[in-house]
């Protein structure tokens, strides 16, 4: 069975193999999902490997009433929150403290959120990624999901470093404004 339905009931079989499939598949998007919130790297990678884990022990009692990425999409969601919540008790003993601020605000914004909306936010960046020119979407690429730095890929190309950096700039604000454009799309239907 070579897709992701095949993988899920072999992972509900206890295939550790499966599951790996299916981490691989999700892995960057809910990745990526925590990083709008979780500024740290680090933080945001711990808590993907929470979202994953609490979705292996949970596998057995999925009733797939929504896609898999939704369902895990609410996991992170729900990782997310409690960390934000426990950051800012952390933090609460300081008045004021700009960090209690800024968990507090990210919290609200993340019980607001809605992981169907950023599904189409990801569609779309998916979509305007393909539009963009060979050079910039492999620069893209390499520093965004590659994790390589624009210190390597500058001395790698030949190029300098603030010409990556510029070339970057262009490429997300590309991105950017392709990406505006196809949701202000979707809502005007």
């Amino acid at each position: 069975m070579d897709t992701e339905a095949g993988w899920v009931e072999e992972a509900r079989g206890g295939s550790a193999e499966a599951f790996s499939r299916l981490v691989r598949l999700h892995h960057a998007p809910i990745r990526a999902y925590l990083g709008r919130y979780v500024r740290d790297r680090e933080t945001a990678d711990d808590l993907a490997q929470e979202t994953f884990l609490s979705a292996f022990r949970s596998l057995p009692t999925w009733r797939g009433d929504a896609p898999l990425r939704m369902w895990l999409l609410g996991i992170a969601r729900n990782r997310a929150l409690t960390h934000l919540r426990d950051e800012e008790r952390r933090r609460a003993h300081v008045a004021e403290s700009l960090d209690a601020i800024v968990a507090s605000l990210l919290t609200r914004r993340i019980e607001n959120d809605v992981p169907a909306a950023h599904e189409r936010k990801l569609a779309a960046l998916r979509s305007c990624l393909e539009t963009l020119p060979p050079a910039g979407a492999g620069l893209v690429d390499e520093f965004y999901f590659q994790g390589r730095s624009a210190v390597e890929m500058a001395q790698e190309s030949g190029r300098k470093e603030s010409a990556v950096w510029m070339a970057l700039m262009r490429a997300r604000l590309a991105l950017r404004l392709c990406v505006e454009g196809k949701l202000a799309t979707e809502a005007t239907r």
